[in-house]
């Protein structure tokens, strides 16, 4: 008998129908509360599931904070599945069952699971989240993944939360800086982030952007997510901060023996800068410079 709680939460920012239809697969499958979060904004009606109303208009990262604290301080769960409407839940799967089967199985091998995301379909995903039928492997130990549909421990949002971090960071409005945060907290506390190469989920991409619905362009978000999270890692981290959590996820996953594969990926990005600090800008002008990935 499965006696571990799991709460998904749903943010809508302008897709009620997208929400409504996440909203009844989650019934469907078994899950008996479900946070569906309302936005604030008047450019779209609200969506007929929403059950947490926010009285004004804030962006994704807001959304799930309050949700969060509401949940967390009040209605506790072992997981929180958080749900965008970018996320497509397929038909076929019964995803109550099978995030069960999945904590069950992590933890019965001996690890302590902060973060369990899904393999995604999309030709946009970074290589190793991409789902693949016949994937070799069903679990591998990540520095991060897409947050899109990650289940995460309660225990691990605590940390977060007492540290400012992830969701919790009050400067971060767009996401881009939870995603590193959430990485980096999960190797701190050794709650690792996992990734089901066998569970997967649909994910279209700014769908709200380019159906017009996201409250500004699509290049807006993403020069303003840059902007964010440059401005707060470095910050908090230093200017190498890419640098800096890569090689703490590659210094505490090397200290211990894991039974699954361990993915020491980040697109690209980390590599340029630490070459850029190493040799200076023009080494990465030189063609020889991408032969050696």
């Amino acid at each position: 008998m499965d006696t571990r709680r799991i709460l998904p939460i749903i943010l809508n920012y302008n897709q009620p129908e997208e929400t409504d239809r996440i909203y009844k697969k989650l019934v469907n499958d078994g899950f008996k509360d479900i946070i569906s979060v309302d936005n604030g904004s008047d450019i779209m009606p609200r969506a007929k599931s929403a059950n947490f109303i926010l009285p004004k208009n804030i962006k994704a990262v807001g959304q799930t904070k309050m949700a969060l604290i509401y949940a967390m301080d009040y209605f506790p769960a072992d997981y929180y599945w958080i749900l965008n409407t970018s996320s497509e839940l397929f038909e076929e799967i019964n995803y109550k069952e099978r995030l069960s089967e999945s904590i069950d199985s992590i933890i019965d091998s001996g690890i302590n699971l902060g973060i369990l995301s899904p393999a995604l379909v999309s030709d946009e995903v970074i290589k190793h989240q991409q789902y693949k039928e016949n994937s070799r492997c069903n679990y591998s130990v990540c520095c991060w993944c897409e947050c899109i549909a990650p289940l995460i421990s309660h225990e691990l949002l605590e940390k977060t939360r007492i540290n400012h971090s992830g969701f919790f960071e009050s400067k971060a409005q767009r996401g881009w800086v939870t995603t590193h945060e959430l990485g980096y907290e999960a190797v701190q506390n050794q709650l690792w982030w996992i990734l089901d190469h066998k569970l997967q989920v649909k994910w279209n991409k700014n769908i709200g952007y380019k159906n017009n619905v996201g409250g500004e362009s699509l290049n807006t978000y993403r020069s303003e997510a840059v902007a964010e999270m440059k401005m707060i890692l470095s910050n908090k981290y230093g200017k190498y901060w890419r640098i800096k959590l890569y090689l703490n996820f590659l210094k505490k996953t090397k200290a211990k023996k894991f039974p699954y594969k361990v993915i020491p990926y980040d697109p690209f990005g980390i590599w340029k800068m630490f070459f850029i600090k190493l040799h200076g800008q023009k080494v990465v002008k030189n063609p020889a410079y991408y032969c050696i990935f």
